[in-house]
């Protein structure tokens, strides 16, 4: 999805975001604090700050923030939480001065973007210590199940809607699929493992979730076609549940990321507390 196209399909779920996601934990909250913190960072530029659910912890936490998004619909929550540095602007363009913030956050942003080599380049050039990111690391083979079942309510409403006449175009992979994917073509300097626990949840909120119209896949279907598709998939799914081990880490690119071949082997996380090399 081209920016601008993505941009505008944030613009369409703002008013439904917060409602739909769960806030970000406390043990993740903290670990990003102490992230920067423990390098002496202060000023950070947050790329892709949304409605501020990131940017508000972090100045609860007295760092300096500044927010930047593509999607004015998104800015005008986190203007409306108080967030008081705010700016439009594209990953790819910062509008911001080589060195002008102490790091660069992105925080399960860079899933979205067509070009995330370009966006850490840019980053990288605003941050004087370089660009951060929380991100999901890939797993070890056989020990994480979570894109087959944590996607299979969007699969089969995809397949009620394909039936119905009115195909969806071919995803590239769920968030963890293309985070996996960057962080073994752009590897970075350091990855921190800061979250890992395993989750239960009902397969129906993810059927509750696509039918508020909150994911950015099912914009463009009628609501009348949608509500039925989803009714459908809720008696198929029933009160089924699904359970997987939920990981986040903390990537760090001290420079620009070096490209290399997806095909590499994956940088090793470490455990909380320790970069990676």
């Amino acid at each position: 999805m081209a920016e601008l196209d993505a941009a505008a399909a944030f613009d369409r779920i703002s008013s439904v975001y917060d409602a739909t996601r769960s806030p970000i934990d406390p043990e993740t909250m903290d670990a990003i604090a102490r992230h920067f913190t423990g390098r002496g960072i202060s000023k950070i530029l947050e790329v892709g700050v949304g409605t501020g659910r990131i940017a508000l912890p972090l100045l609860e936490r007295r760092f300096s923030v500044v927010g930047v998004d593509a999607s004015a619909g998104m800015l005008a929550r986190a203007r409306a939480k108080g967030v008081p540095a705010l700016v439009r602007g594209t990953a790819y363009r910062l509008p911001f001065r080589d060195g002008a913030v102490d790091a660069t956050l992105f925080v399960h942003v860079l899933h979205v973007l067509d070009e995330p080599e370009a966006a850490l380049r840019e980053a990288c050039r605003v941050g004087r210590s370089g660009a951060t990111a929380l991100v999901r690391p890939p797993l070890e083979s056989g020990t994480d199940r979570v894109e087959r079942n944590d996607f299979a309510p969007d699969r089969l409403v995809a397949e009620i809607l394909a039936r119905e006449g009115h195909p969806l175009p071919r995803r590239r992979g769920g968030p963890r699929v293309r985070e996996g994917r960057l962080l073994r073509s752009l590897p970075p300097d350091e990855l921190e493992i800061v979250s890992d626990r395993t989750v239960t949840e009902p397969l129906a909120e993810r059927l509750a979730f696509i039918g508020a119209r909150a994911s950015r896949h099912f914009l463009d279907v009628p609501p009348e076609l949608l509500a039925r598709a989803v009714a459908e998939a809720r008696e198929r799914i029933g009160e089924r549940t699904v359970t997987y081990r939920h990981v986040e880490a903390l990537a760090t690119w001290n420079r620009p990321p070096a490209t290399r071949a997806s095909t590499a082997e994956p940088l090793g996380p470490t455990s909380a507390g320790g970069p990676g090399g």
